[in-house]
């Protein structure tokens, strides 16, 4: 065999080996669980997932309306495609919503470790450099240190927490779709850029990638958002290091106070969204200067980005301006949640450590691309994680969690630009040897971390599933399913039956809705029937014909049943679904 097919191999093996401890690690528990590969949901955290996956549920049964989800009125502002994607694959394949929802995401998860394997054996000029693609996916946040000393991520204030990647990568939603296609852009962007490509290869995949980041704004606002920043600040840094003069480099440096004085001014006058653009502020001069040096091209790249992001803005601003009441509490809802506190500075360790080493050595041997990389990564993780101190106040630590991930992306792949380039002095023992050790004392330090990911692996509330197949929930999901061709009228469900499983499997119109994601036409009315329902009171006639509540689904186990005071319904249908213990349909005047 060749050198050169024994690298060939060598690659094949890491690739393959990437994707098998990927898929192993984090969905074991899906592949076991009952009733069989990728057709149960993990019930972790899971209240938000459901409702993602009544979309999906719809549009699987060939409901592509933009309205709120559960109750299949009123007006939905919450970005979508991607769960509609998701429900036309499901209704394509004929598949079931759970498990497409499942299979997709896997798909995108191992696409996003694949394309980054390839992108560091492409960089590094090593076959044996895909091997290390799944480390930043595995990075955890040394948990064991905050006070409980047991679990897998560190809880802050409100609902606010800090974990590792395998925290956002485990619920198969949209956010961790989004951060897939962001690792699948930066690392075909730094395949092409990093090494010498063809013009017309840079392009296509110039402007592929930046249509795939503007995509995802209708797939969800943060990796959006996070992608966006990242890509920016990145491009801008490559431009920066370029030789010239250094007023450049000076203007960012304070554009980023600039931004801490200024955004909570342009906060309150302008609101969240033009406070969220000018956070890109201290991106501005590198771009600028990219603009100038590409002549034109790089601005280009950027309307790409625009036109592919538009929609979803556009269709978000017209709810603002129109005074959408959900867009309204969604804004105001966003209190108490910031990162600037010292755990969450140590709990960077794992990662900020191995930046800053990589970063150093690539100053100290002056590999520029490698520079920009760290330096970029460390710059958008402090703007995006302290967004509340400049003004933008949306949700702090969720952008501290994705950039978690991102400077990890980012630092192993300026590692292997630092492996694939012979900066000056790069051979000399005594220079080889500092690098070693503080390789090692990186390593190590990963290491200790990973004792998060044990911990995730062998949480037994993460290990926990829902069969969709049980005999109650696939009874529950028929009758639901049945009023659909009959009656519009919304269904409630008895006080024992969990309405979000049920709409997830059936698609039926259900008298709830997700308070975070999208109001109903008639919300006051929904909300005082959910009310009751959750305090397991009987509702009234007036309460049911305001809500538009036309069908009731009992189940014989329960010892306080929903339904209507003086109104029993009209029998439908009645399913026996374990021995002595029925489910009832039945439908109001």
């Amino acid at each position: 065999m060749t050198t050169s097919s024994r690298r060939r191999l060598v690659g094949v093996i890491g690739l393959v080996f990437s994707a098998l401890v990927y898929a192993g690690t984090l969905f074991w528990a899906l592949l076991t669980a009952a009733p069989g590969p990728l057709r149960a949901i993990r019930k972790f955290a899971w209240h938000d997932q459901l409702g993602y996956l009544s979309m999906v549920s719809n549009v699987s049964d060939g409901d592509l309306g933009n309205h709120e989800p559960v109750t299949e009125t009123g007006v939905n502002h919450y970005p979508r495609a991607y769960y509609t994607a998701v429900g036309l694959v499901a209704r394509i394949l004929g598949l079931e919503p759970i498990t497409a929802w499942n299979l997709v995401s896997l798909t995108l998860q191992l696409a996003a470790v694949v394309a980054l394997a390839l992108c560091l054996i492409r960089v590094s000029r090593r076959s044996w450099a895909g091997f290390f693609a799944p480390l930043p996916f595995f990075t955890g946040v040394l948990a064991f240190t905050a006070p409980d000393g047991e679990g897998w991520y560190r809880p802050l204030s409100s609902h606010a927490v800090l974990w590792g990647p395998y925290g956002v990568m485990f619920s198969n939603n949209a956010e961790t779709a989004g951060l897939c296609l962001i690792i699948v852009a930066l690392s075909a962007l730094a395949a092409v850029w990093l090494r010498p490509t063809r013009p017309t290869a840079r392009a296509v995949v110039s402007a592929g990638a930046m249509a795939v980041l503007g995509v995802l704004s209708s797939f969800q606002t943060y990796s959006f958002l996070t992608g966006a920043y990242v890509v920016a600040f990145t491009v801008a840094a490559m431009f920066l290091v370029r030789p010239g003069r250094r007023w450049w480099v000076a203007s960012t440096v304070l554009a980023v106070p600039v931004l801490f004085v200024i955004g909570p001014v342009v906060a309150t006058s302008a609101g969240q969204l033009p406070t969220l653009v000018l956070g890109m502020l201290p991106a501005v001069p590198g771009l600028i200067r990219g603009v100038l040096i590409t002549r034109g091209r790089l601005a280009a790249c950027a309307a790409v980005f625009a036109v592919a992001a538009a929609p979803q803005i556009l269709w978000t601003l017209s709810g603002i301006r129109e005074g959408d009441p959900f867009l309204t509490y969604r804004v105001a809802s966003n209190v108490d949640l910031g990162v600037a506190r010292p755990d969450a500075l140590f709990a960077a360790t794992v990662v900020a450590l191995p930046l800053f080493v990589v970063l150093a050595i690539a100053i100290h041997r002056r590999v520029a691309a490698s520079v920009a990389l760290t330096a970029a990564a460390a710059t958008v993780w402090v703007v995006l994680s302290l967004n509340d101190l400049w003004g933008a106040n949306a949700e702090p630590y969720r952008f501290w969690i994705d950039c978690f991930l991102f400077c990890g992306v980012l630092t192993l792949v300026a590692g292997a630009n630092l492996v694939g380039s012979r900066g000056p002095d790069a051979g000399t023992r005594r220079r080889l040897s500092a690098t070693k050790a503080l390789a090692a004392v990186c390593a190590l330090v990963y290491v200790v971390g990973l004792s998060d990911l044990v911990h995730f692996t062998r949480d037994t509330e993460m290990l926990q599933t829902w069969n969709p197949d049980s005999p109650n929930a696939a009874a529950a999901a028929d009758l639901a399913r049945s009023t659909e061709s009959v009656d519009d009228r919304l269904l409630m469900v008895d006080h024992c039956l969990d309405d979000r499983t049920i709409k997830a499997t059936s698609g039926a119109a259900m008298v709830f809705y997700y308070l975070g994601m999208a109001w109903p036409e008639n919300r006051d009315a929904v909300q005082e029937v959910m009310d009751a329902r959750f305090n397991k009171q009987k509702i009234t006639p007036e309460m049911a014909e305001a809500a538009d509540v036309g069908w009731l689904l009992l189940d014989s186990r329960c010892t306080v049943h929903a339904g209507v005071i003086g109104e029993p319904g009209e029998l439908v249908a009645e399913r026996e679904y374990a021995p002595g213990q029925t489910l009832q349909l039945r439908r109001l005047p």
